[in-house]
């Protein structure tokens, strides 16, 4: 038989706590993660054509990768407001989580995906890629690109937020995150350890 048993997730919070190292200058969409292809961060510039956002991406960098992200950035004439911040600490990632207008998380390959369940622990709305084990982690309450073409994710973008803006769903974004607890997941390798012994 098999069981499915998610990962819990641990959110560190820092009341207070109002210094980043890069504050960006307006309202602006984060994403976090290894800056490697298969995180697609490319596609993600696309979503400031016709508004005024920042993106910043926080993560470890490889240098051929961000320079296609740069690229990317440069073609759709928003490379001013296009931000890799490098690594960062649990201080701004706290920070980024909870003043960021949206998460945004195109990722071709997870193994999970914890950023997806930080993120919607603030309540935020979190736009994932269709493939790979997002949807099972974001579940009914993320939106998603249904591709990568960039009037597809500008219209998938602008449709959540309005969507967001009139339904309120914070707090049910927030339940959902904190149904990946590690709590819950020791409950349940528990149960499946007594009904091993017990047969």
């Amino acid at each position: 038989p098999t069981r499915i048993i998610y990962n819990g997730c641990n959110i560190s919070e820092f009341a207070g706590f109002d210094a980043p190292a890069y504050r960006p200058a307006r309202p602006f969409i984060f994403s976090l993660g290894t800056v490697l292809p298969k995180k697609n961060f490319h596609v993600l510039p696309a979503l400031l054509k016709n508004n005024d956002y920042e993106l910043i991406i926080s993560g470890v960098i490889n240098k051929e990768y961000k320079a296609i992200i740069e690229a990317a950035a440069a073609k759709h004439g928003v490379a001013g407001r296009v931000v890799l911040t490098g690594p960062v600490s649990e201080e701004d990632k706290y920070w980024y989580y909870k003043n960021c207008t949206a998460f945004a998380f195109p990722s071709l390959a997870e193994g999970f995906g914890l950023p997806v369940i930080e993120a919607m622990y603030f309540g935020k709305p979190v736009f994932l890629s269709r493939l790979t084990s997002l949807p099972e982690v974001g579940g009914t309450m993320a939106y998603y690109f249904n591709s990568f073409d960039p009037a597809d994710m500008q219209t998938a973008f602008e449709s959540g937020l309005k969507h967001y803006a009139a339904s309120h769903p914070q707090e049910a974004i927030h339940r959902h995150a904190m149904r990946f607890s590690w709590q819950q997941a020791a409950a349940q390798y528990l149960e499946v350890y007594r009904e091993l012994y017990n047969k």
